[in-house]
């Protein structure tokens, strides 16, 4: 099997997964979603309520998202999160009421969809039951289906330069006015994987979030 060293390849790859997951931990019930790679800083991955993707056809489906900013973490983890969402569309598809507070609460309901699909879920004092790590028997079954990991992510910068339109390289609007230089911040920006916590610092340092004990990411 080649790398996964490009975009194309891990969207490919993460259908894969899902199609096999479905198979394997959902007895192929699932409806099939529209599988994305977003950056999305606070999150491993997300799935909306709504079907928010049409085709020409007049076919809707779900969008499942996976993390662009944390694709190349082990792909035990990827697929953890995968298994995660896909608990939440079989609730949904199923009547199943495994969130509250508009989905960011995770209840029993939940812990027990993902628990009987071979994930480890712990507690989060805010969040719920939402702490995802995949269980040694999740880690046969990908090594069995020879899962590997992707070897691509997304990398944040601060800055990047807009074609057509917006600011210009320079520092120059579009027009031609000059300007005024955005004094650059001296502090650093940390963000929780798992929660969404935020905290700032003014060197790199080593750090972990108290709620959930994950280590702190730094937002560039």
């Amino acid at each position: 099997m080649k790398k996964l060293l490009n975009y194309q390849r891990a969207v490919n790859y993460l259908n894969k997964i899902f199609n096999a997951i479905n198979e394997d931990y959902f007895n192929n019930e699932l409806e099939k979603p529209t599988i994305t790679i977003q950056s999305t800083m606070r999150a491993y991955g997300h799935v909306t309520v709504s079907k928010v993707w049409k085709n020409a056809n007049g076919d809707v489906t779900n969008e499942l998202n996976i993390s662009a900013d944390y694709l190349n973490r082990p792909i035990e983890n990827v697929v953890a999160t995968l298994v995660h969402e896909c608990c939440h569309l079989y609730a949904m598809q199923n009547g199943i009421k495994d969130t509250s507070n508009r989905g960011v609460y995770h209840n029993k309901k939940f812990k027990a969809l993902a628990e009987e699909r071979d994930l480890i879920i712990e507690r989060h004092p805010r969040y719920g039951w939402t702490i995802t790590s995949p269980s040694e028997k999740l880690i046969d079954w990908i090594i069995s289906r020879d899962f590997k990991d992707i070897l691509i992510g997304r990398n944040n910068f601060p800055t990047f330069t807009m074609v057509g339109g917006g600011k210009a390289a320079n520092g120059n609007s579009d027009d031609g006015e000059e300007q005024p230089k955005k004094k650059r911040s001296s502090s650093i920006k940390w963000v929780c994987p798992c929660c969404g916590n935020i905290c700032r610092t003014t060197k790199v340092i080593n750090i972990k979030c108290g709620d959930c004990d994950e280590s702190f990411v730094m937002e560039l």
